[in-house]
């Protein structure tokens, strides 16, 4: 599973699991809220049957008495209460603004001539055999649940907020130790591979100076075609001497004695030993804590890899500093890159024939030995760039 995969799924099967609690707690909201009304509204109902009770013992003449009594005994219920007729409002007690539920009464002979109608019938509605309306002002807290209602929806959106957030942190410290891991890994599979690739260097050596030195001597002492023949293991003596100088560099830890110094300063140089068509690019100050010998060193190579790609071209050095990093970028127009810019610094991996493969791990392994890091990329319009990073001299 990729990388990028592995982080994906458990925060995918988080997020639909957070999704579920939501609509959950959703419909638990919705269902409380429909409990809140019809227990509000059967409340009114039955508050409805009790006002129409007192309100025919009573009569018109002690109605108003009978409303304050009904809303006293009944104040955490409702607020006011009003009772209309076709001519208007009756009578009525307590706060009698805002929302209402009206209920039809029926309240017998004795109202007759108040509601202006029989008052008595068994009809439903408003009119008709129903006259007579109670208008009964609830409280905000009747039959309400609505706290726990936001409390559930609340705390599920917070329960899912937090499953998210720790599957997330969770996953991408697994894959922080699964790189952690793997890099350890390759390390330790580098160290044993330098290891194993000094010792075999050093027993090549002396038999190799011993070709050398006996090919040498037979390039002064024959005639053509033997000269040339000798000449030709003198070169591939040559080639192999750098190959294991190059391999014992690689297998060497690097001792890093950091300084602050101009790092373009260091590319002017390294650009006048490299010869004609190599130019220096300055922006911003370029001041960074390296090992002077290491920083030359990598520009050094890089430029020489540029060169072999591009021989007749003009190699760029541009730098620009002004952050916590300074960058050195060194691009060619050549072919560009024709493998993968990650595996370039694998060791022993190499596109050119001559090349022992070994040159950028060096370079890799000394930047990072500095706090820094080395980069391959294509360049716009063709040819790459070999990025350098090192940290920035702090500022007083």
């Amino acid at each position: 599973m990729s990388p990028r995969a592995l982080v994906a799924a458990p925060v995918v099967a988080a997020a639909l699991l957070a999704a579920g609690l939501i609509v959950v707690a959703l419909l638990a909201s919705t269902t409380l809220r429909e409990r809140d009304a019809a227990v509000r509204e059967g409340e009114l109902l039955r508050l409805g049957h009790d006002v129409e009770a007192d309100l025919r013992e009573a009569g018109p003449a002690g109605a108003e008495e009978a409303l304050e009594r009904f809303c006293a005994a009944h104040a955490d219920k409702v607020t006011g209460i009003e009772i209309a007729g076709p001519s208007g409002t009756l009578a009525s007690s307590g706060l009698v603004g805002g929302d209402a539920v009206e209920i039809p009464l029926a309240l017998g002979p004795a109202w007759r001539g108040v509601a202006g109608g029989p008052g008595f019938g068994f009809g439903m509605g408003h009119g008709g055999n129903f006259p007579m309306r109670a208008r009964l002002h609830p409280t905000a807290q009747l039959g309400s649940a609505g706290s726990l209602a936001r409390a559930v929806t609340i705390g599920s959106i917070i329960a899912a907020l937090a499953l998210l957030t720790f599957s997330y942190f969770a996953t991408a410290g697994l894959l922080q130790r699964q790189r952690l891991a793997a890099a350890e890994a390759e390390q330790h599979r580098l160290q044993a591979l330098a290891t194993a690739g000094a010792g075999l260097a050093h027993r090549i050596r002396n038999p190799l100076a011993a070709i050398k030195g006996t090919a040498q001597l037979l390039t002064d002492e024959l005639a053509p075609p033997g000269q040339e023949r000798a000449q030709r293991i003198v070169d591939a003596s040559l080639r192999i001497e750098t190959f294991i100088s190059r391999l014992l560099d690689f297998a060497r830890p690097p001792e890093v004695h950091a300084e602050e110094l101009d790092l373009a300063e260091v590319a002017r140089a390294v650009a006048a030993r490299a010869g004609p068509r190599v130019e220096v690019v300055e922006t911003t100050p370029c001041q960074a804590i390296a090992d002077r010998e290491h920083a030359e060193g990598i520009l050094e190579e890089l430029v020489a890899n540029a060169r072999a790609f591009d021989p007749d071209g003009v190699i760029e050095i541009a730098l620009r500093g002004g952050g916590v990093r300074v960058i050195a970028e060194v691009g060619d127009r050549g072919p560009g890159l024709s493998i993968d810019s990650e595996r370039a610094f694998d060791p022993y991996v190499t596109t050119r024939p001559e090349g022992t493969g070994l040159g950028l791990a060096i370079v890799r392994a000394l930047a990072r030995a500095n706090r820094g890091d080395v980069s391959l990329r294509a360049r716009a319009g063709g040819g790459s760039t070999a990025r350098l990073s090192l940290p920035a001299a702090r500022r007083s």
